[in-house]
């Protein structure tokens, strides 16, 4: 069998892992194959062995919405104070001009605009998820769009990246079949 390194993500890969096809491989049905089937198997494939907690099935989704509407206090909050400076100063000095008011007003508003805040899109999930050893842990994650992964998809751990359905359901029989070519 060729030697195995552990990757950052919870995968094994085999080496001399040139143009071979991937194969993602759980490590409860690898160590389950004989030390024959394991050498037929990477002798055509590029092997990613997945650990039990580094994959499973999300068995519940919560989600919520965090979004946050954009404001204009700043421009508005400038403008003002701008203006009463302005319009104090102009009427105890007897130098009071409505263009110079208005100029004064515009040019606050555009400094307090600085202070403004944009609207901001954030949906928060909670996945509940059964990992290949059957424990249950709960992920987070936050995205700027609505849109999740449903109940019941296969994926990968920490990452949530969606994976093939045929990962979680593995079986040594599925193994062979799609594996292990008879000479």
């Amino acid at each position: 069998m060729a030697p195995s390194q552990k990757s950052t993500s919870g995968t094994e890969k085999t080496a001399a892992s040139h143009t071979k096809k991937p194969a993602l491989i759980t490590k409860p049905i690898w160590d389950k194959l004989s030390e024959a089937e394991k050498i037929s198997i990477t002798a055509d494939y590029d092997i990613n062995i997945l650990s039990p907690d580094a994959f499973g099935i999300i068995t519940d989704v919560q989600g919520a919405d965090q979004s946050t509407p954009g404001s204009n206090a700043g421009a508005a909050l400038g403008g003002a104070v701008a203006s009463a400076a302005y319009i104090d100063r102009g009427l105890r000095g007897s130098n009071y001009s409505a263009g110079g008011a208005l100029a004064i007003g515009l040019l606050g508003a555009a400094i307090g605009s600085t202070m403004d805040s944009g609207p901001s899109s954030k949906f928060q999930f909670r996945y509940t998820v059964k990992l290949g050893d059957g424990e249950i842990q709960y992920f987070d994650e936050i995205k700027s769009t609505s849109f999740r992964h449903s109940v019941g998809v296969c994926i990968l751990i920490p990452s949530l990246d969606l994976i093939s359905q045929k990962v979680c359901n593995q079986t040594l029989e599925s193994i062979r079949e799609k594996y292990i070519t008879v000479q």
